[in-house]
Formats: C-alpha cells, structure tokens, sequence
C-alpha cells in the first residue's frame, strides 16, 4: 500500500513538472532575433514585427515576409506584397504558392525558442527543426 502510494505521488510530480511548462510564445513575437544554422538551416538574423518578418541571410541578401499569426504560438510567413517583384528561387516560389511557411513554436527556454518550421512543396509537408535565440526587444 506504501509503495503504491509513493508511485501516485512520483507519478504526479513527475506529469506536473514535465507539463507543467508555459511555452512563452508572445515574449517571441516582436524583437530581433539570430538563428545559428546547421546543415538544414541557414544562419539569419530576423527582425519582426507583429506583422512583418525581415529575414538577412547575409549582407546583401534580405527578404522581407508577412506574418499571418494563427494563435500566440503559430503562424504563417509569406513573401509580402511589397516585395513582389524581388527575384526568389523556384523553391520559394512553391513555397509561397501553397500557403506560405508555417511555423510552430515548440518550447521556450530564457531568450531561445524552438520551432518546427514546415513547407509544402507539391503537395507534401517538409518539416524542419530549429530554434531562435532573441537578441534584443526592439524592432531594430
């Protein structure tokens, strides 16, 4: 009776601390941030808004994208009007064409977040993972 007792009760520590944590999304929806890259992910800097997403891949390359927010923890990333006629890849264009690139916020951790970014290109999602890490508050 003992033993099944502490089990309940380690059982339900367990369940509140490993769900118990708050993703933080609005705290990731304005402000500079840099994503490091790796072999799927290129290395960028991103400056947004609550509607506009500025994404620099490099000093000279920069694209500028509207954010559709669905909730505080997901949303959509289409070029914007604005930018219409700024060369893309045929990548890009697919991309653009089936609803733009969705993007989940995973989990929150200090000034980083996690993400599942997926695209459908013909027809078939392609997620891909990474995270965020917030530079600044300013949209600067």
């Amino acid at each position: 009776m003992i033993k099944q007792v502490i089990v309940v009760i380690v059982m339900a520590f367990v369940g509140v601390t490993a769900y118990g944590q708050e993703l933080k999304c609005k705290k990731f929806k304005t402000g500079t941030f840099i994503i490091p890259g790796n072999e799927r992910v290129p290395e960028s800097k991103l400056k947004r808004s609550k509607t506009i997403q500025i994404e620099s891949i490099s000093e000279t390359k920069s694209m500028v994208l509207d954010i559709e927010w669905i909730d505080d923890c997901n949303y959509v990333l289409k070029r914007s009007a604005d930018n219409l006629d700024e060369e893309i890849s045929e990548l890009e264009k697919k991309i653009d064409a089936e609803g733009g690139l969705r993007i989940q916020m995973l989990k929150t951790v200090k000034d980083t977040m996690y993400f599942r970014a997926s695209a459908t290109i013909d027809g078939k999602v392609y997620p891909i993972d990474g995270y965020q890490i917030k530079i600044s508050k300013k949209y600067n």
